[in-house]
């Protein structure tokens, strides 16, 4: 007996679910046996929602569409009614759930399960008599757990791809961390409404509940942590990146291991800080992913790359490339002009025998005046210098340059 089947999974198309699956890997085990008689048949009793919407002969020619698959695949040369009796039965009452249930009784009470028939088929074979003794509302109950479970998996599956979807793209959620934690409760709230009949029958029937609640639990958490994983890892990249980017805009020729720490302490600060910002939005307390070990690791990551970042390969490029503008640098071409200049140099030497003495000078573009005193016009070797006569008291000395660029 098949059970769970919901109108969405008709309107996709029963093939793509993961009842498809299980008819699919049931019907490959049947053809790989290879017996084909009338003794070896198999009842197979489909149960769909009593709907208006759901033709009974649509869905067996699924289902003969999923065994011909299954038997392409393999290899198999039978047709599906050699080895199986199907059946589409609408339920849609607990006496409609009662008359299947004695329909898969009477059935499973003819077969004997083969020893060497996987786990999975003789689960399902032995579905209708495992519960048989159950009442109509405890077979309705697993129905409701079965089809719970299968829209909230469709509908936190579309979530999560579209989150994961991002995250390829090297791009955070935004507020993933309470979003996250919204869709697990929402999820498992609406599991919990859905399946409230099947928690207070005691028994086989509020085990199964649990067990599928565990199921659907531990499948949205399990993708809710890779995601956060995947998160981290992305801020911890771009925080790096921004970081050396800054620190090769800060990086000096000169600057030693010593020097350089010490001047961008602050900047490792201030990365460590935003990424504990970013860090608030990933966090889920409730599932335990919380930014204190994060932030440890990407405090020991900022303080590697400072110690080493004169080193790396960033820097040595930065040197060389200053260097090489250094060397190559060349005067920039100018136009052609002729600059004149005036050079004055006056000399006054008043009264006296040398023992003051003192010079002054200044410039004004290209020319330049210098002014020198000294009193040594009495000094018996100046005089002698002039021939027997005293120097000039003032003596000027002009001097013309010319300054041509062609």
């Amino acid at each position: 007996m098949l059970s769970g089947i919901t109108e969405s999974d008709l309107e996709h198309g029963l093939d793509d679910t993961r009842h498809g699956q299980t008819l699919n890997g049931i019907f490959k085990q049947k053809i790989v046996d290879g017996s084909a008689s009338a003794d070896s048949k198999i009842t197979l009793i489909v149960v769909v929602p009593d709907s208006d919407t759901i033709v009974e002969e649509e869905v067996l020619e699924e289902v003969e569409g999923i065994f011909i698959t299954a038997s392409v695949e393999v290899g198999g040369e039978n047709d599906m009614s050699d080895l199986y009796d199907v059946s589409v039965v609408k339920v849609a009452s607990e006496a409609d759930a009662s008359k299947v249930m004695q329909m898969a009784t009477d059935a499973a009470s003819k077969v004997t399960v083969s020893p060497n028939i996987s786990t999975t088929i003789a689960d399902v074979y032995t579905q209708g008599v495992s519960t048989s003794a159950a009442s109509p509302t405890a077979t309705a109950a697993i129905l409701a757990c079965d089809d719970s479970f299968a829209r909230y998996q469709r509908a936190t599956r579309a979530k999560l791809a579209s989150w994961k979807s991002r995250t390829g793209r090297s791009l955070t959620v935004d507020n993933f961390g309470t979003a996250a934690a919204q869709l697990l409760k929402k999820t498992m709230d609406g599991f919990d409404r859905d399946t409230i009949s099947a928690a207070g029958i005691a028994g086989s029937v509020a085990s199964y509940r649990l067990e599928v609640r565990s199921k659907l639990k531990g499948r949205i958490e399990s993708s809710i942590r890779e995601l956060f994983k995947l998160q981290v890892e992305i801020l911890e990249k771009s925080t790096l990146k921004k970081f050396n980017s800054l620190l090769l805009r800060k990086f000096k020729d000169n600057d030693g291991t010593e020097q350089f720490y010490n001047d961008n302490a602050a900047a490792v600060r201030s990365a460590a800080f935003a990424f504990d910002s970013a860090m608030n939005d990933l966090e889920i307390p409730s599932l335990s992913l919380t930014k204190n070990k994060a932030n440890q690791e990407i405090s020991t990551k900022l303080n590697s790359a400072l110690l080493s970042f004169p080193d790396s390969p960033a820097a040595r490029l930065k040197q060389m490339n200053q260097v090489s503008r250094a060397v190559n640098k060349q005067k920039q071409p100018t136009e052609r002009k002729v600059d004149l200049g005036l050079d004055l140099v006056a000399m006054i030497r008043p009264d006296g025998f040398g023992n003051l003495q003192g010079f002054g000078g200044y410039q004004l573009g290209g020319n330049n005046i210098i002014v020198g005193v000294h009193n040594d016009a009495d000094e018996p070797g100046v005089i002698s210098q002039f021939g027997g006569k005293r120097p000039p008291f003032l003596r000027v000395q002009p001097k013309l340059k010319v300054d041509v660029e062609l």
